[in-house]
């Protein structure tokens, strides 16, 4: 069972109103991180693109490639949908969209 299902069904027993939003939060993190891992991190992977998962203190991937003969690093944060570009100490978002355009990912 997925970490999002199991939050759902403990939002389901919550009978506070902030609580419950607190939980659905955690919930849609939850979702874009598992979107992430399940359909767009194996074409990522295909890409020749070096992909470091780091999972504490955030959760966090670190992915290497090269373009245009630099080599670029940036941080993905699925959580967050954030990536932060290195070199520029650019922060992006969404973060999702820039890789499905950079890496050109369906």
């Amino acid at each position: 069972m997925k970490k999002s299902e199991e939050l759902r069904i403990e939002a389901g027993s919550i009978e506070s109103d902030i609580a419950y939003l607190g939980v659905a939060n955690k919930i849609m993190r939850e979702e874009r991180k598992e979107r992430f891992e399940e359909k767009y991190l194996h074409q990522i992977l295909a890409k020749d693109v070096c992909v470091t998962h780091y999972e504490l203190p955030r959760d966090q991937y670190e992915m290497s490639y090269i373009r245009d003969g630099k080599q670029e690093t940036i941080d993905y944060f699925p959580k967050a949908n954030k990536i932060l570009i290195r070199s520029k100490n650019k922060w992006i978002k969404p973060g999702l969209q820039w890789l499905i355009k950079n890496f050109e990912l369906k």
